[in-house]
């Protein structure tokens, strides 16, 4: 049922005050005590991209993780990773996975229907692909190039010139995509670990969609989406869910008009934001100052969901010049919404950055301003403990498929410089 929302924000807070709400919620003031699956659902889903990355982001709620840790909760499908919001990868607790499958489906299947008759793959090409594959797969998991050759001659085309202009050189990889939508496929792990971007396809043990229950209607698919959403990054703008979710203003807006929601202007943030109205007190009672320390991963959701991380740096450092992620084009901590380097935390602000130095084997960082001599120290500790974790569990440092270990080092060279 709809809300009627007032015309004014019914509550009214700090900046320092989200930002501490924002902080707890996302899982970093203190260390966490629940499962992985749990930790993911409670706080937010990270986004794999073929680094370490996605091992620094849980780890840095559940200090302490091991690499084993995450890629067993993998592997048993107690997490999964799967297409969600924008197409993108990110890994997902096994009770979210059959809303977020239906999201991605919803956001991807138009596109993809259209790209199969601009190259002449006829559904019913589509479903005898996805047979033999099944087929296939019943002796074992395969990758998608493993999987090509054990299919039978024949049993997919090259799609040619057409294919290269909507770039899909045949219908196998559609094809499977397909049947992850249904639920009928997995992706696991290749050679057991996350930090790539190639998976192992297998038939689930059991279907996500199994006792599942999950809107039929996409609108209000939305608003389980925007439940999800708001109570792991509220106070929240529609402008942000929007920007996260792939939705539209007006989708996003319909969304959370629908949810037990109260509008909150977030003085430096937003004159209209959002939070369950369960969250209200909590909010309210927010007070900055955690004592936690805290090395994210690049794109970590604590730096990405409210515009980036300008939010929580003292704007005197705002117009410091820094890479973006995905772009060559400079920007300022101020601007950037997307930041390429690595962040430390001091309790709830963005305080300077941090690296692995390969040469040194070892974790650098620096602040923006000086640390207290104990401070300092903590940090360095935090920082030993970190590059042992990527030096002895993961052999690298790379944040990304195409990054390298020449680029890390020179990403280091930079923070050691400041």
């Amino acid at each position: 049922m709809a809300r009627t929302k007032p015309a004014a924000p019914a509550v009214s807070v700090s900046l320092e005050q989200a930002r501490a709400f924002w902080h707890r919620r996302q899982g970093l003031a203190e260390p966490g005590k629940g499962s992985i699956e749990e930790t993911l659902a409670a706080t937010s889903w990270p986004r794999t991209l073929g680094g370490v990355d996605v091992y620094l982001a849980v780890r840095a709620r559940l200090p302490g993780l091991r690499r084993q840790d995450l890629d067993e909760a993998v592997a048993q499908s107690r997490i999964q990773v799967i297409p969600a919001v924008r197409g993108c990868i990110y890994v997902v607790p096994r009770a979210q996975v059959p809303l977020v499958l239906r999201i991605a489906e919803d956001q991807a299947r138009k596109r993809m229907d259209k790209e199969m008759e601009k190259v002449g793959v006829p559904q019913s090409e589509l479903s005898g692909i996805g047979e033999a594959v099944l087929k296939v797969l019943r002796k074992g998991p395969l990758t998608t190039d493993a999987l090509r050759k054990a299919l039978p001659e024949g049993t997919v085309r090259s799609l040619g010139e057409k294919g290269k202009k909507v770039g899909i050189s045949s219908p196998l990889p559609p094809a499977l995509r397909y049947l992850e939508f249904e639920g009928k496929l997995e992706r696991t792990l290749d050679a057991g670990r996350l930090d790539t971007e190639r998976y192992l396809w297998r038939i689930p043990a059991k279907s996500p969609f199994t006792g599942a229950k999950v809107p039929a209607d996409a609108a209000e698919r939305n608003v389980r989406l925007a439940e999800i959403f708001v109570r792991q990054v509220g106070p929240v703008t529609v402008a942000d869910f929007a920007a996260w979710s792939a939705l539209s203003q007006r989708d996003a807006r319909a969304a959370f008009e629908k949810l037990p929601v109260v509008p909150v202007k977030v003085e430096g943030y937003a004159d209209e934001a959002f939070v369950l109205e369960q969250d209200v007190s909590a909010l309210k009672e927010a007070q900055p100052g955690a004592t936690s320390l805290s090395m994210l991963a690049a794109e970590d959701n604590y730096l990405t969901v409210h515009g980036g991380p300008g939010l929580l740096i003292d704007p005197k450092h705002h117009s410091r010049a820094v890479s973006q992620w995905g772009s060559k084009k400079g920007s300022t901590l101020g601007e950037v919404k997307h930041l390429l380097s690595r962040t430390l935390l001091d309790g709830e602000r963005v305080v300077g950055f941090w690296e692995f130095d390969p040469s040194a084997g070892q974790g650098v960082f620096a602040t923006f301003d000086p640390l207290p001599p104990k401070r300092k120290k903590a940090a360095q500790e935090l920082a030993d403990n970190v590059a042992m974790f990527l030096k002895e569990e993961l052999g690298h440092a790379r944040s990304f498929s195409l990054d390298t270990m020449e680029k890390v080092q020179e990403r280091a060279a930079l923070v050691k410089k400041m």
